[in-house]
């Protein structure tokens, strides 16, 4: 058996209330006498009060404990069966642009269509995106639905519904109704989806670009604005942080199209843009966190003579953002004479001619460009000087037959080897000698632990650079909103989270520290166009006749109750009516 309405069942409590007003019922005694006039007036009034009697277990008891408990369950509905209970699916649609309004029209529609369900009915929710995303369900209980829309914030970009509604269809296989809500009209007609939309259009501003572009004197703010219907202007604030006043600069458009540039002081943190407020709110503001610097960590583990000969001091310092280290797993760089043990995304540079004697090249060398490492490489006029060794691994600098640099195929990190006496020739004093090592520095550059891109868009991925390294405090990385909540990435060395929400998200690492700050904001043109939102309802086909005709009326189980009901009233009424002592009357013989 089932309820439609299960919290009605608290009427029940009317039955102990029943039993209380029987055990501290009033109860006249009885008293035979031959005139009333005998008696003084203040011994014809009952005492004030109730007080505790034995209950008395009369017709009139029953009678009224069963009216109660048949008033509850009349209003609880229940149902013995004879009908499959009703599945509706509703699918909402994620995008931005019900944000404009429509999400709130529709989160009230979906309540109030889950509240008119009955409690052995089911309810699911689905929500649309480039991936279908469940959010209540499948098959949970209507009451569930509100609490479950609570949380609904469409944010996403522009994305195709139709793998939603067709996961939908599936769960509602076998009888069950599909209700779709958007804010667009039905591009194609759907004889199986009932669609509700609640879009109004309106004119809208969104912040289309937001670049900071470095330069010797700080940085410059390049932002462009977009409008879509009668936009006559708009104001953009602009808020540096670190208790920097506001800025505020007036957005006169055209074609729709306003185009801002402010000069940013050196060391500012994060900007914050913000629209003056319209339809939808969503594409007024943007964050833009500073890019950090990325510092290659080099380690060299050469000999001093060898340090030397090679001038790697020279060369380094010649190279912006590059600091030394001390232990090697804490480098990205690693300068040796001999292999040792690599770790993810960390390159090894062995240099060693090997012991014997010594070969000179000249040329033409053989140089493969395509390896990041050799772009730009020409060896015009160098003096290779090398062993006589043979080098493993795959060829990347040649003369004749002679390997003179190649590379390892290796499980973890890069090896590269150098064949190179640097103490003869020229190699070190050509203009190739500083390119080369430019090239092997930026490559080491986009291993460098951190956030990839500190700014991202709604729907894109945030990617975080672990160490690897024990102590180092990113062994857990979670990606947390600004409102509190965390996501759990996936990934070993590289860790991605895609966000949902707008805003500054922390990177946050082993105890909650934080690692990094992301800044997320929404662009999508197509969405922030609100001109073509439309409102109205296309119902689905109604079902099959021979559908109707097996589902039974459910209400007859609330007509019996009933009519207990009333024959329990007018039973109680006829008990006490009988038990009703007459009315002595005086010169009268009863």
């Amino acid at each position: 058996m089932t309820f439609a309405t299960p919290w009605a069942l608290l009427w029940l409590l009317a039955v102990p209330a029943v039993v209380v007003l029987h055990l501290f019922r009033r109860r006249l005694v009885e008293r035979r006498v031959a005139a009333s006039f005998l008696f003084p007036p203040e011994r014809l009034v009952t005492t004030a009060g109730r007080t505790r009697t034995r209950l008395l277990r009369t017709p009139s008891l029953w009678l009224e404990c069963l009216a109660a408990a048949m008033l509850a369950l009349w209003l609880a509905g229940p149902s013995f069966g004879g009908a499959s209970a009703r599945h509706v699916v509703f699918v909402l649609d994620d995008s931005a642009s019900m944000g404009a309004g429509a999400a709130k029209k529709a989160i009230a529609a979906v309540a109030a269509r889950a509240g008119s369900l009955a409690s052995c009915d089911r309810v699911t929710i689905l929500r649309t995106g480039p991936r279908p995303a469940t959010m209540l369900g499948p098959g949970d209980v209507p009451s569930a639905v509100p609490g479950a829309l609570a949380a609904w914030r469409p944010a996403q970009p522009s994305h195709d519904s139709a793998p939603t509604l067709d996961l939908a269809r599936e769960l509602a296989a076998g009888g069950g109704e599909v209700v779709f809500c958007t804010d667009h009209a039905p591009t194609v007609a759907a004889t199986d989806v009932t669609v509700l939309a609640f879009g109004s259009p309106a004119p809208n501003c969104a912040i289309l670009t937001a670049r900071r572009v470095p330069h010797t004197a700080g940085e410059d703010l390049v932002v462009r604005i977009g409008a879509t219907g009668a936009v006559g202007g708009n104001e953009l604030t602009v808020d540096l942080g670190d208790g920097v006043a506001s800025a505020r600069e007036a957005v006169v458009f055209e074609e729709g199209i306003a185009d801002v540039t402010l000069r940013l002081p050196p060391g500012t943190g994060t900007v914050h843009l913000r629209l003056a407020g319209d339809a939808l709110s969503i594409d007024d503001e943007a964050w833009l966190v500073p890019v950090p610097e990325r510092v290659v960590a080099v380690c060299d583990l050469l000999s001093a003579d060898a340090r030397a000969a090679l001038q790697v001091g020279r060369v380094f310092a010649a190279t912006e953002r590059v600091r030394f280290v001390g232990d090697p797993r804490d480098a990205q760089l690693v300068l040796a004479a001999t292999p040792g043990t690599l770790r993810p995304g960390q390159l090894e540079v062995l240099i060693d001619p090997g012991a014997g004697e010594r070969d000179a090249w000249r040329g033409p060398f053989v140089v493969d460009r395509s390896n990041g490492l050799f772009a730009g490489v020409q060896l015009q006029g160098v003096v290779w000087a090398s062993g006589r060794g043979q080098l493993p691994g795959a060829v990347l600098v040649a003369a004749g037959k002679k390997a003179l640099a190649t590379e390892d195929a290796v499980d973890v990190g890069r090896r590269v080897r150098l064949d190179l006496d640097a103490s003869v020739g020229n190699v070190v004093r050509s203009p190739d000698w500083p390119v080369l090592w430019a090239n092997v520095v930026e490559a080491c550059r986009a291993e460098v632990p951190g956030v990839e891109d500190p700014n991202t868009l709604v729907g894109g991925e945030v990617r975080y650079l672990r160490t690897l390294v024990a102590g180092k405090g990113d062994r857990e990385v979670a990606l947390e909103t600004p409102d509190g909540e965390r996501i759990t990435g996936r990934g070993v060395r590289t860790v991605g989270f895609v966000p949902a929400r707008t805003g500054v998200h922390r990177v946050v690492g082993d105890g909650g520290v934080e690692l990094a700050r992301v800044g997320v904001r929404f662009l999508d043109p197509a969405e922030s166009d609100l001109r073509g939102l439309a409102s109205g309802e296309w119902p689905a086909a109604p079902p099959s006749a021979t559908a109707d005709a097996a589902t039974r009326d459910m209400d007859v189980e609330r007509r019996v109750l009933a009519a207990l009901l009333l024959l329990f009233v007018l039973l109680d009424w006829w008990v006490l009516d009988r038990a009703r002592p007459a009315v002595a009357v005086p010169g009268r013989v009863r």
